[in-house]
């Protein structure tokens, strides 16, 4: 009776398994996870969303770089390195250090929003940076190695610092009025804003044409100079999620990381 039985469940059960673990396979090269570190389990509810970018809030407090909106909510034990760096070193060393997913895309982003103290924040994060070198991207005398992570941080006042590291492990993400500034995309390959800098629509009926208009003539430009476009404050609502992947916007900002997969999985 027992092996009668595992005959009949066990072919059931892989292919369950198998199912799912395709499913956690499935990369998102679009998504976004805005605020990372809010969710339960920061990181590993995006990567099991597939989502291939993640934001993570910093602020440099007695030689820790501690994860948190604001200073006022930090805690020791919730370290840059705990909740990123060493995951994500963890799952790239699994891949053959090519990806943080099974058979995925290098260059993961780890975007860090610098809270607080840039001029000090940067050369800081840099010295732990080496410690991951083996999965990060990397210039060296200009010369790019592609990584299974990319590490993106906001241009905030220490410029300077980054474009002088050799290696450089830092690249920046700018924001709206960058996009006509035509750095390399090596140095910066993503601008960031918010869509109320650009849009008015709410996800209310349908998108103005001039609206629609509006976006096709940003993203046209951001594309011509060779950046990727990240909108943030989009809402999580599904139609403006549409509008924004008909547009071509490179990232899609979400906070519901379920919500957006599905979104995702129903238009394909």
């Amino acid at each position: 009776m027992k092996i009668l039985l595992l005959r009949i469940f066990l072919p059931i059960a892989i292919g369950i398994l198998s199912i799912l673990n395709s499913s956690a396979q499935t990369v998102l090269t679009n998504a976004h996870a805005h605020n990372d570190y809010w969710h339960a389990r920061p990181l590993f509810q995006s990567l099991e969303n597939g989502f291939m970018s993640v934001e993570a809030d910093c602020h440099l407090i007695d030689g820790h770089m501690l994860v948190a909106h604001e200073k006022a909510f930090t805690k020791k034990c919730r370290t840059l390195q705990k909740l990123y760096l060493e995951p994500l070193m963890q799952r790239a060393k699994e891949n053959d250090l090519k990806s943080v997913y099974k058979n995925g895309p290098p260059e993961f982003v780890l975007y860090i929003d610098i809270k607080a103290d840039c001029e000090n924040f940067i050369p800081f994060l840099d010295s732990i940076l080496k410690n991951y070198d083996a999965i990060l991207t990397k210039f060296v005398d200009g010369q790019k190695t592609i990584g299974a992570v990319r590490v993106l941080v906001d241009p905030c006042g220490n410029n300077n610092y980054v474009l002088s590291s050799n290696p450089r492990y830092l690249s920046l993400s700018g924001n709206m009025g960058d996009a006509d500034k035509k750095l390399d995309n090596n140095i910066m390959p993503r601008i960031s804003f918010s869509y109320n800098s650009l849009l008015q629509w709410k996800g209310k009926g349908e998108m103005p044409e001039a609206e629609k208009e509006k976006l096709k003539t940003f993203m046209q430009k951001a594309h011509a100079n060779d950046y990727s476009v990240r909108i943030w404050a989009a809402s999580n609502k599904k139609k403006v999620w549409k509008e924004l992947v008909a547009a071509g916007v490179d990232w899609i900002n979400a906070d519901r990381l379920k919500k957006f997969r599905k979104f995702i999985a129903d238009k394909n």
